[in-house]
């Protein structure tokens, strides 16, 4: 198969040969083959999970997923983790299990064990959980707040008798697992108020000038949280905005990178509009992801570049990988050769951590803000349980230009800020701020 490209939503996919052939059973040397079991480049339309499964059932297809993401999975020494000990637990616990929905469930935290955004159970999801509508919340240096309505700036300081800490533990079994520990936090802070759709949620929260109050409220509506305040008028378009700071620095905020070719031909618009401004911020905060965008980063390169790595697997170990070097080469009719400060967060994830991990290996951009999410795992191989249950493996990962990898350790910034809950009350944005700035200086 040919070194082509792929992109997936959500993710970046690296074509290149499986470690397996669609409707073949793997296995480890001397591990048991599960008959029914198979890897395969994309996954089967219409298959459903079965029911009213055995005890031997149970544990054959239990067998089936751990052998398959032992065989397909790529990340196990990049992680250090220990899949035989994980799977001898896991077996411990099937003679607990006693009905399919416990089942799944616990195939479900098998697959969260990989700590991977980019594997999950495709046509599996845990019982859905309600939050309340009236309460979004969000982390501010590690503390969650409320962010919009009468409550604004409040701290959350427990949840139903439960500290944050102790409740994000709790949501950890039914929440998706996330590539880095920080980037869970976020999004478990998010779903703090989650929990069964017919009880109510007792919360203490406490005043920006220190008074409690203890309040229940009723769970429906999951919380939406409210756009990032904005410093610079914008003119917007689909998936790329764009504008000029009062100090004449261009600013292009990439929203999200889910289009294909209309975010290359917005960005290209948006660039001609900033040609002449002494610098660029490139913003791609809170941007989760979508297709790579290699002709973007083409646009600011002089001459082809080596930009990373690509680790896939190619054999039934751990450790066997193919690495191949990724080069991008400049495109457009002419380069942005001006300073340019790229804006990051830990929300910042996928082909975002990819773009950031690309633009960064220019040399001459700055970042500024938090580090990335951190889940850029690559190429991604599907398995088929007996029952009809379906796994998506990561089995790739991609490295920066220096080969560091990016799942798990994220795009770690040049200037670390990270705003307040007094900043985003107040409309400000330090990041920018501080990007600005350092644009200014190197221009001048």
């Amino acid at each position: 198969m040919r070194n082509t490209i792929l992109i997936c939503s959500g993710a970046l996919a690296i074509g290149v040969a499986s470690v397996a052939t669609a409707r073949s059973t793997t296995q480890r040397p001397g591990s048991q083959i599960v008959r029914g079991a198979y890897l395969t480049q994309q996954p089967p339309a219409g298959l459903e999970p079965a029911r009213n499964l055995s005890a031997d059932a149970r544990r054959e297809n239990f067998d089936a997923l751990w052998q398959i993401i032992d065989t397909a999975y790529a990340g196990f020494t990049l992680k250090s983790i220990d899949w035989t000990a994980i799977g001898r637990r896991y077996r411990a616990r099937l003679d607990t299990v006693t009905d399919d929905d416990q089942f799944y469930l616990m195939m479900f935290q098998l697959v969260n064990e990989l700590k991977d955004t980019h594997s999950w159970l495709q046509n599996y999801k845990p019982p859905p959980l309600a939050g309340v509508a009236d309460l979004p919340i969000d982390l501010f240096q590690s503390r969650p707040f409320v962010v919009a309505g009468p409550k604004s700036g409040w701290e959350v300081i427990s949840i139903d008798g439960l500290s944050p800490a102790a409740k994000i533990e709790s949501l950890r079994p039914v929440l998706h697992a996330s590539s880095s520990e920080r980037a869970f936090q976020r999004e478990a802070a998010r779903a703090l108020l989650r929990g069964s759709p017919d009880q109510a949620v007792a919360v203490t929260l406490r005043s920006p000038e220190g008074r409690t109050e203890n309040s229940t409220f009723p769970r429906g509506r999951d919380a939406r949280l409210p756009a990032p305040p904005v410093r610079v008028e914008l003119t917007r378009q689909r998936f790329v905005h764009f504008g000029r700071h009062s100090s004449g620095i261009g600013c292009i905020r990439i929203e999200s990178f889910s289009g294909r070719a209309e975010i290359a031909a917005e960005f290209d618009r948006a660039l001609e509009t900033l040609r002449d401004t002494p610098g660029l911020v490139v913003d791609i905060r809170d941007n989760t992801g979508g297709y790579g965008h290699a002709e973007i980063v083409g646009r600011f390169l002089s001459k082809r570049t080596l930009t990373g790595y690509s680790h896939v697997k190619n054999g039934p170990r751990h450790n066997d990988l193919d690495r191949r070097e990724m080069y991008i080469a400049p495109s457009g009719s002419w380069q942005y050769t001006r300073p340019v400060a790229l804006l990051v967060n830990d929300v910042t994830g996928s082909a975002a951590d990819l773009f950031a991990s690309e633009l960064r290996s220019r040399g001459r951009v700055i970042t500024v803000g938090t580090t990335t999410h951190g889940n850029l795992s690559g190429t991604a191989i599907y398995g088929v349980l007996p029952c009809g249950l379906i796994v998506r493996i990561s089995n790739g990962y991609i490295s920066d230009a220096k080969d560091r990898p990016i799942e798990v350790n994220g795009n770690v910034p040049d200037v670390i800020i990270e705003p307040t809950i007094q900043d985003y009350l107040a409309g400000n944005d330090p990041v920018l701020d501080r990007a600005v700035e350092l644009l200014l200086t190197k221009s001048a």
